[in-house]
């Protein structure tokens, strides 16, 4: 067995020749002969992108891969192989009395992979994936923004583990994309570009074989679309170069209306933005959480000194947010004159707060309610190291007039994935097995949650990978 290159895509050679078996700091693979040719064309003093995930490289922090078939083709932990194999299994045990109240299992309903092509935007929703991913199609030069135009960009969606949809978008970089989840008689998504483009797709049935039924450009800006998402039914909010948030109609394109009309403020690049009501967008700007009121100044709703917020999650039945933070490092690029801002993946931070309404008084005397949050609690477990861009989940469900919240983390030291009970105290309830987490960019709630029994909940979630993604039942003994 040997592996391909990620670059020439052809097998590597044994140990110690041209193109022998290398691996970079972020796990991708290379032939050597590749790996230094891709590095001279684009080298800053050793310094270069990785051409997969263009994540900042040292060529000191690249290795050789020794015996590569033994050591790659095993994992470092096997699966649980625990007595219930199936639904069935749990359902029967429950019914003869055998598990207690608070039992937890995980049952791996199915894999998807991209083949070679590395995902970098993604959105989830009612059973359907949506994907953004681009592979190298050859080694070229660099520009000035360290890109490559050597890179084909593909948007796919998938209805579990099948693909339902797949369209090539050429070589111009997406930057975004969300799916419209007000539509229930469609599926609607739309994609942000790094040209400026907004676009539509509403997609018709039957699922089995999706038909475009209408395919929109919205909207042409000077700058890329930074993030997306929908407002409503037919109402798309994005952000948009350095400074701007703008709304739209998606079947009226010409009717483009300012977020902050008439607020005399200076806004930075507004990333991950989220709909908390039909006037208030929660987005991130210089490393912070702010809140962007409809046509009100902006404001921090959480910053921590000397780290960067770099993802979040926002759920509007606990009204809590999950957030990571990244504690960057830097490094001056001699050639350009500028600092290049870099993240370090292995420090970071995730906690969870509870998201409430406090009155206050603005100078004039008038009253105004805004947004403020206090901690859940600390996680139990401070080795549940994720990578910078992991995105948080949480999954609440409303059983017998409460509500029950669940967090699903990664601990990447270990490989395990972690079920934290909110309710709880985020004490740690159930443990899966499962290989390469390092790679694991989000954990979602994949499809609504089900009540088999009386007590026995069914969550389905999926783990996103760089490379793929992974669908489970989590079951639960309320």
């Amino acid at each position: 067995m040997s592996f391909d290159c990620n670059i020439c895509a052809t097998n590597n050679t044994a140990s110690g020749t041209e193109h022998a078996l290398y691996s970079t700091k972020c796990g991708h693979l290379f032939g050597k002969s590749c790996l230094e040719e891709w590095i001279r064309r684009s080298s800053r003093e050793n310094r270069f992108r990785c051409p997969v995930c263009r994540m900042h490289l040292n060529y000191s922090g690249c290795h050789p891969i020794f015996n590569a078939p033994i050591e790659l083709s095993k994992s470092k932990f096997g699966n649980s192989k625990g007595k219930h194999l199936s639904e069935n299994d749990i359902v029967k045990d429950y019914l003869s009395g055998r598990l207690k109240k608070g039992s937890t299992f995980f049952i791996e309903t199915g894999i998807g992979r991209t083949h070679k092509k590395f995902i970098k935007f993604f959105d989830v929703h009612d059973g359907y994936i949506l994907i953004s991913a681009f592979y190298c199609s050859g080694v070229g030069n660099i520009d000035h923004d360290g890109d490559t135009c050597l890179h084909k960009y593909f948007i796919q969606i998938f209805k579990g583990t099948n693909i339902l949809y797949s369209e090539d978008s050429g070589s111009v970089p997406v930057t975004a994309v969300a799916f419209n989840k007000f539509r229930e008689d469609a599926i609607e998504f739309c994609v942000g570009f790094k040209d400026g483009c907004l676009m539509t797709e509403v997609l018709s049935p039957p699922y089995e074989n999706l038909r475009i039924q209408n395919k929109r450009g919205l909207i042409k800006e000077d700058s890329k679309i930074n993030s997306i998402c929908f407002l409503g039914k037919e109402k798309v909010v994005f952000s948009v170069g350095k400074c701007n948030i703008f709304t739209v109609f998606t079947d009226n394109a010409s009717d483009k209306e300012n977020w902050l009309t008439n607020v005399n403020v200076e806004l930075k690049a507004v990333t991950n933005l989220a709909v908390i009501n039909d006037c208030v967008l929660f987005g991130i700007m210089e490393g912070k959480i702010y809140v962007f009121e409809k046509n009100k100044i902006p404001y921090v709703l959480f910053s921590e000194e000397d780290t960067q917020v770099t993802n979040y999650t926002y759920d509007s039945v606990t009204n809590m947010i999950s957030i990571v933070n990244s504690l960057p490092y830097y490094f001056i690029d001699d050639r350009e004159g500028y600092m290049d801002e870099i993240w370090d993946e292995k420090i970071v931070s995730h906690k969870m707060f509870i998201v409430s309404k406090i009155p206050k008084f603005d100078s004039e005397g008038c009253r105004r309610e805004t947004y403020d949050i206090n901690s859940v609690g600390d996680f139990p477990d401070s080795s549940s190291q994720v990578v910078h861009e992991f995105n948080p989940t949480i999954i609440s469900v409303k059983y017998c007039g409460r509500c029950f919240a669940y967090s699903i983390v990664p601990n990447v030291e270990n490989g395990t994935l972690q079920v934290h009970f909110v309710n709880d105290a985020l004490n740690i309830v159930g443990r899966k097995k499962i290989d390469n987490l390092g790679e694991c960019i989000g954990i979602f709630r994949f499809e609504k949650p089900v009540l088999l029994l009386s007590n026995v909940l069914k969550i389905p979630i999926v783990l996103i990978f760089h490379h793929g993604f992974k669908t489970l039942n989590f079951y639960s003994l309320l």
